[in-house]
This record gives structure tokens, sequence and C-alpha cells, in this order.
């Protein structure tokens, strides 16, 4: 079953799945207003999109602070801090 978590998961592969799917609802957000008539739902779009930007600058700022902590996993961690640093399609 995709999409279920399985014993072999990490945390850190978690939170780089989320940043991923971070990324993808943002795209998703962008064309939606892009297409999007009303004005209500609009500002409903652009509220959900500045909240996908802060979650993820909120894993950014977890993934920095473990890795200024010497976590064991540092591979692991760059790689969080690495793609939680790509700027989505649309910065707020």
């Amino acid at each position: 079953m995709k999409g279920s978590v399985t014993t072999s998961d990490t945390v850190i592969g978690s939170l780089c799945r989320e940043v991923d799917g971070i990324r993808y609802r943002c795209r998703q957000l962008l064309a939606a207003m892009a297409r999007c008539e009303d004005s209500g739902l609009f500002c409903r779009l652009r509220n959900e999109l500045r909240q996908l930007h802060e979650r993820r600058d909120e894993l950014l700022h977890s993934a920095k602070e473990w890795q200024s902590l010497g976590a064991k996993d540092s591979l692991s961690i760059e790689f969080l801090v690495e793609i939680s640093s790509r700027p989505l399609a649309y910065n707020i």
C-alpha cells in the first residue's frame, strides 16, 4: 500500500518525503490560483501556500539545528537541509 509507514522508515526519511509533498502541493496551489476567479477561494489558497512555506521553514530550521548538534546520521540530515533549502515554486 503506497504511503503506508513501514518499520524501516526513519524520522529523517519521513521529513524528506514531507518536504517533497510540500513542493508538490505548492505546484498544485499555484495552478489553482492561476485559474481562480473567486476572491475568497484565492485568499484561502494563498493562505494554504503561506502555511506550506512556514512548514518548510520549520523543517529547515530543525534540520540545521540537528546538524549543528552533530547528529549521528549526518548524511541524511545534510540531504534534508538541501531539499528544504531549495526554493518552492513560489515565494511569498
